[in-house]
């Protein structure tokens, strides 16, 4: 190869280098307890032997949370206060998926009867922000 080449192909590598990430990419990745995502976008918990993961969701209002029964037990999720979301375990056996779209803002605690109460066990929540 001539050094025209050489020289044309490192100055193509550093500008895509360059161009991917940024210099604080750690510190905008999301952690085991606090994501937060963009309204309409579809968020996952997964709910494993007596633990949702993660435990704390920030969600924008019209935004779906997907619970992902990977466990090797029935569960149930189900609200704190309120009776218009949530699954029975004979509807949320292993490999099963539940879904619930909040559109209104606040903060929804919620739990496995199977597996703790409603503050103490396998509890989770769902902030939703306007």
């Amino acid at each position: 190869m001539n050094t025209r080449t050489c020289l044309a192909g490192a100055l193509l590598g550093i500008s895509a280098l360059s161009a991917c990430g940024s210099a604080n990419a750690e510190s905008d990745a999301p952690t085991d307890t606090d994501v937060t995502l963009v309204e309409g976008v579809t968020d996952q918990v997964d709910v494993l032997d007596n633990t949702f993961r993660p435990g704390e969701v920030t969600v924008a209002a019209g935004t779906e949370v997907v619970w992902d029964n990977g466990g090797r037990n029935p569960h149930n999720v189900l609200p704190v206060e309120g009776e218009d979301w949530g699954v029975e375990a004979d509807q949320f056996a292993p490999g099963d998926e539940y879904r619930h779209r909040f559109t209104e803002p606040g903060t929804y605690a919620y739990y496995c009867s199977l597996h703790g109460t409603t503050t103490n066990g396998m509890v989770g929540t769902i902030v939703v922000t306007g």
